[in-house]
């Protein structure tokens, strides 16, 4: 079965376009939020170093802080995933306000 060029995500993610600040032990980074789902999100920001499995919070104005595991860093940013069941509830209750930005509208 070829899944090559067919979207094998999940969950479907909602583009949001926020401003948001990535934290971690060390600091915070101005960032943007570019998309979210249940299972996890995309953040840019530029100059992102982080290893996989580096764990993160966003705190995004008016939202709850979400936490995350980079599971990959890409070209201006990183996607991370949210792992814990109590943390993919609070993304699902976050969605309904990004919903509501964005109109549903899904990203991918």
């Amino acid at each position: 079965m070829n899944l090559q060029g067919q979207n094998q995500r999940r969950y479907d993610r909602f583009e949001v376009h926020l401003p948001t600040e990535v934290k971690d032990a060390h600091g915070s980074y101005s960032a943007t939020l570019l998309d979210v789902s249940e299972g996890g999100a995309a953040v840019h920001f530029e100059g992102a170093r982080y290893s996989n499995d580096k764990f993160v919070e966003l705190h995004t104005a008016g939202y709850e802080v979400l936490q995350g595991r980079v599971v990959r860093e890409f070209a201006g940013g990183i996607a991370l995933e949210f792992d814990d069941e109590e943390e993919r509830r609070r993304a699902r209750e976050e969605l309904a306000k990004f919903r509501a930005i964005v109109g549903g509208k899904r990203g991918f």
